[in-house]
């Protein structure tokens, strides 16, 4: 059977597809942009009467899918692997139903594996590809982040085929025959603008431009800082930056066209932008397609410490939430609860660590609620995860400067990230330091 036949017995409609999901199956869907549409999702919640005991986990979602509702919980148990920051998302983090799987980029693959030999049970994945090429390949688009791995432990797989969707360059083309249903749905990729900064933000982007030097390959993470970071690079002295990132940054398309993106001094893929997934406008989607220059990889390589310490001169940049005077870093969680993940931060940490001149970088606004709350803090909040181990801290940044923790023992850094707190929060950070005994009068 040649692959046109292959794809023509598989195509049905979404209702049809839906059925392939049994009880007591695991199901999977990928990140973002590489989510299927409404249709197929809906369909699936709509056996709720005749399902039971299903299992669904995602990772960093965009789509508003009726299975995150509550009238679902009885059928479907939601697994996050990521917490968006979209309402529909954050009130599930907020509920009863909250139930974080905790993985980094690197491994999650990985602990899925472990986590089907453990449970033993039948699993499946649905993602959004293009129609099939000549050789009968689908392409997964803008997001190759997990979606292979998770594709080698299924049962089952459901793909969802929009010819909106852009082809791109890497570990992205799958053939039909590894497909058991297509769902043909066109719809236009949503556009995910940059967040804009804050005069706060902007400050810490320009500290943050102070610490690149030409010939560093960077990973910029999701926020205001680094959309800003990319606008300051196209007017900054430096040249010849290279890219290793989990996602493509915004305002690539520029630095590239500008040659301040070149990686030609990239020890590993060099010339090349190293990326699992991308987020952004119509421009950037189309500098994407079919861009030999851009590998999407899974994040099993992208974001593998061991990978990424093979660049020299790594610059990870992420932002986070608070930091304790010890180094500390929380970057997803707020108290008890799960505001978004683990994500690739820590991989890009150990990574930028381990690289030769590497330099791992955590944003961290010196206070929250306008001014009322100090982030930089003498304790980890009651309940709160930390998502970076104090031995992985690097270079803290706030817009009040920035202090590289990696030399400096404890109480050094106690000193040093109280000079980048709030002005109004040093005596009381201070004081806390010398009652936990980071402060010793006999040493300063």
């Amino acid at each position: 059977m040649n692959w046109k036949d292959i794809y023509k017995s598989r195509l049905m409609t979404a209702q049809d597809a839906a059925k392939i999901v049994q009880s007591g199956d695991d199901f999977f869907t990928p990140v973002l942009l590489g989510e299927p549409s409404l249709p197929i999702m809906d369909a699936i919640a709509d056996r709720k009467d005749e399902l039971k005991d299903v299992n669904y986990f995602n990772n960093f979602m965009l789509w508003p899918y009726k299975i995150f509702k509550p009238e679902y919980r009885d059928t479907f148990r939601l697994f996050f692997t990521f917490y968006s920051g979209l309402p529909h998302i954050q009130a599930v983090a907020k509920s009863e139903w909250a139930n974080f799987f905790p993985v980094q980029s690197s491994n999650l693959a990985a602990l899925f594996a472990a986590r089907k030999k453990a449970f033993k049970r039948r699993s499946g994945i649905i993602t959004q590809v293009t129609p099939p090429d000549n050789n009968g390949y689908v392409n997964l688009g803008l997001d190759a982040f997990y979606t292979e791995d998770i594709l080698n432990l299924c049962e089952w797989a459901i793909a969802v085929v929009n010819p909106q969707l852009p082809r791109t360059c890497g570990e992205t083309n799958l053939h039909v025959s590894r497909f058991t249903a297509f769902v043909e749905d066109s719809f236009k990729v949503p556009a995910i603008p940059a967040l804009q900064a804050t005069d706060v933000e902007v400050k810490m982007a320009q500290n943050v431009m102070e610490l690149l030097h030409d010939r560093d390959c960077l990973q910029v993470g999701i926020g205001g800082v680094p959309a800003m970071i990319s606008t300051l690079l196209a007017d900054a002295n430096v040249k010849d930056l290279g890219i290793h990132s989990e996602m493509v940054p915004y305002g690539t398309p520029s630095l590239v066209e500008k040659g301040i993106i070149t990686g030609k001094y990239k020890k590993t893929n060099p010339g090349k932008i190293v990326v699992s997934f991308a987020m952004g406008d119509k421009p950037s989607y189309d500098f994407l397609e079919n861009n030999e220059t851009i590998l999407f990889r899974q994040t099993s390589y992208s974001c593998d410490p061991c990978e990424i310490s093979k660049e020299d001169n790594v610059v990870a940049i992420n932002g986070s939430i608070e930091v304790d005077l010890t180094g500390q870093i929380v970057s997803d969680s707020i108290g008890t609860r799960m505001r978004s993940g683990v994500g690739g931060q820590l991989d890009f940490v150990i990574g930028a660590n381990w690289s030769k001149g590497g330099r791992p970088i955590n944003l961290v606004p010196s206070t929250s609620n306008n001014d009322t709350i100090s982030r930089i803090v003498p304790f980890i909040g009651n309940g709160t995860r930390v998502t970076v181990p104090r031995h992985f801290a690097g270079i803290i940044v706030t817009e009040y400067g920035a202090v590289d923790l990696r030399p400096l023992s404890e109480p050094e850094r106690a000193k040093a990230l109280i000079k980048i707190a709030h002005p109004k929060f040093r005596d009381e950070l201070e004081k806390a330091g010398r009652e936990r005994g980071l402060l010793n009068k006999s040493i300063f």
